[in-house]
């Protein structure tokens, strides 16, 4: 690395840091001004309000990095161009993609340690957090087992069976308000089975006892054929209660690190359920941090066309691709859980359009 590499990069890292720590400020100013009226019966005390706010910190670092970056790469060569630095620094007969080169080296390495922060530090510790929120609202210690909320039904799906289950499905040999959808090959109502009550023995036994049956029968046309009733009834089913507790996830999207989802998805998968939404997360979480590379040619082009760019400017600029490319991201991830899309295209559909975006820009340099 040169005099200019060195002049190059401390100029940029100045306003990356500097934009970094800011915004980081902000979205926890914003977290406390939101999120105190929830914790109005805290009689923790203060001490775990404010271990509260440092664990949820890191989470912030997670989608505020990308903008950052891009504002500081295009301010950065916008004002380079602007006070003609960027002109001088071609007639030495250095090429624009040389003038990005230490700025590209840096996002290599901000790649590596953006993975690394997110599975082993933010993600972790917004999970954390989430635990925090519940001392601090008085929940008890089995509200994110209970959800907080006792009434809400849990929803399954194995092949051609959708089950629904209103308590219990998780943690006991119970299951209160049990419900099974089963269908024919050809899609029409198979069988509807109505329980007050479903009993199994241990985690691997398939043979429930149900109490308080209904069940009604129809033909493969899905014509209505009876309904018969029972007090108590013996039913042999596919499904086991380890098949249901793998299906319980106690941990939100925001929450779930690549190994947790990756861990979800195996458990899916052993037991036969529907895995596509964790296995697009872990292509998502392997792929999110090449969008650091992506800005590089992005944010640096677009600096290099801006000759009269200020800071109002790049902020728009940044906020445009961080907007567009988390939308490309959700909209990516919401085909890849509904099945219509492979999970690792789903899980990289915004780095594919990053990328080419990218391509385009670097064989469209001309100077």
């Amino acid at each position: 690395m040169d005099i200019l590499d060195r002049y190059i990069f401390r100029t940029f890292i100045k306003t990356f840091l500097g934009t970094l720590i800011l915004l980081v400020g902000v979205a926890v100013i914003v977290k406390i001004l939101d999120s105190l009226k929830d914790f109005t019966e805290n009689k923790h005390g203060v001490g775990l309000l404010i271990e509260y706010y440092a664990t949820v910190t890191p989470s912030f670092i997670t989608y505020i990095v990308p903008p950052a970056l891009m504002f500081s790469i295009a301010f950065t060569i916008s004002n380079f161009n602007r006070n003609f630095e960027i002109t001088v620094m071609l007639a030495a007969g250095r090429p624009f993609s040389r003038i990005l080169r230490p700025i590209l080296i840096f996002s290599i390495i901000l790649a590596g340690g953006f993975f690394l922060l997110n599975e082993y530090v933010a993600f972790p510790a917004s999970y954390k957090a989430v635990d925090i929120s519940y001392k601090l609202r008085n929940r008890g210690e089995d509200a994110r087992l209970r959800k907080t909320d006792k009434s809400s039904n849990l929803t399954l799906r194995f092949e051609n069976r959708y089950y629904t289950i209103g308590l219990g499905a998780w943690y006991d040999s119970d299951l209160i308000g049990f419900h099974l959808l089963e269908l024919w090959p050809n899609g029409s109502i198979q069988r509807i089975i109505d329980a007050e009550k479903a009993h199994v023995e241990d985690n691997e036994s398939h043979s429930w006892h149900l109490t308080h049956v209904r069940i009604s029968n129809f033909t493969d046309q899905g014509g209505y054929q009876n309904t018969e009733s029972y007090d108590a009834l013996q039913e042999t089913l596919p499904e086991n209660l380890k098949s249901f507790q793998n299906f319980y996830v106690e941990m939100d999207s925001e929450e779930r690190s690549i190994f947790d989802s990756f861990r979800l998805f195996k458990k899916r998968k052993e037991v036969g359920g529907e895995y596509g939404v964790f296995l697009t997360e872990v292509f998502w979480h392997a792929g999110y941090p090449l969008v650091c590379f992506f800005i590089v040619f992005i944010g640096g082009m677009v600096g290099g066309r801006l000759k009269r760019a200020n800071a109002a400017t790049s902020i728009a600029v940044s906020m445009l691709f961080t907007l567009g490319y988390f939308f490309l991201m959700y909209f990516g991830t919401a085909f890849g859980e509904s099945g219509s899309l492979h999970p690792f295209i789903a899980g990289n559909f915004a780095n594919f359009a990053a990328a080419g975006i990218a391509g385009w820009i670097y064989f469209r340099m001309d100077y």
